[in-house]
């Protein structure tokens, strides 16, 4: 049985996408998996095959619901008469099946535990980034942009651009259930108008204008973020979207030249 169910692996998984994409595709009694996905606190042979599906690019993984038909008395190693053996919370419980990256033979195939997923099925990471990235921009603190001079610079001496804002910030969010604690740290480009732009996880900067003008200077916060979970550890969210902009103006002067009598 467990060499048929293996056969029955490898068949289902041709044509999936690539590993770099991550794909959750099947029905109520089997999902293919390429790519990352979560596992929920209830995963038998958690933390470690959590950990291994939220991060592992390469993997394939294989859910296989236990019991679709009550009345079968063996199936998967389940009497599913006794419902009490393999009942969730919500949703129904699916053995996992796992293929590390670069391994690809029928045999290679693993059982590693078993997890309830939901009427929705197996969540993706790109939705969990996805989420926490939504939850996020209520959190964000308000970019607050401050310049020394306040008014007018003068060319050749500094002018100082500092953020009086927060540069970093925690929140907690529900995904799938799953309780996941955000984190967002932020760094900062100043783009000075004058051909010259510094990216810096600095909240200071001094920067020396030589042309008179008037100058508008940008400053954009590119906040980074990770996710944990007791179960899946701390994990980066990607991609940048999550970024704040302000454009304060000044105003570059030529010092006056002062004639002193000694």
């Amino acid at each position: 049985m467990v060499k048929q169910l293996i056969l029955s692996i490898a068949l289902g998984i041709t044509g999936l996408s690539t590993s770099e994409v991550e794909v959750i595709a099947g029905n109520d009694d089997a999902y293919q998996i390429s790519g990352r996905y979560l596992l929920t606190q209830d995963a038998i042979g958690a933390p470690t095959v959590a950990k291994k599906a939220a991060t592992c690019i390469g993997c394939k993984w294989h859910l296989q619901r236990i019991c679709p038909d009550e009345s079968v008395t063996n199936h998967l190693g389940y009497d599913c008469t006794k419902p009490a053996s393999y009942a969730c919370a919500s949703g129904s419980r699916y053995q996992i099946w796992f293929l590390d990256e670069g391994l690809w033979r029928p045999g290679d195939w693993q059982l590693r535990g078993s997890s309830c997923i939901g009427p929705r099925g197996p969540t993706a990471i790109t939705q969990l980034h996805q989420e926490v990235t939504d939850s996020a921009v209520g959190y964000l603190p308000e970019l607050i942009v401050k310049l020394q001079p306040k008014t007018n610079s003068l060319v050749n001496l500094p002018t100082k651009v500092k953020v009086k804002s927060a540069n970093q910030f925690r929140f907690n969010v529900e995904v799938a259930g799953i309780p996941v604690e955000v984190t967002a740290t932020a760094s900062y480009r100043y783009e000075f108008r004058d051909g010259h732009q510094v990216t810096t996880s600095s909240r200071e900067i001094n920067h020396v204008y030589r042309n008179r003008g008037e100058y508008p200077i940008k400053v954009t916060a590119i906040w980074l973020a990770t996710w944990s979970t007791a179960l899946h550890g701390t994990n980066p969210v990607a991609g940048n979207d999550l970024t704040q902009s302000k454009t304060v103006a000044t105003s570059v002067l030529a010092a006056r030249g002062r004639l002193i009598m000694r």
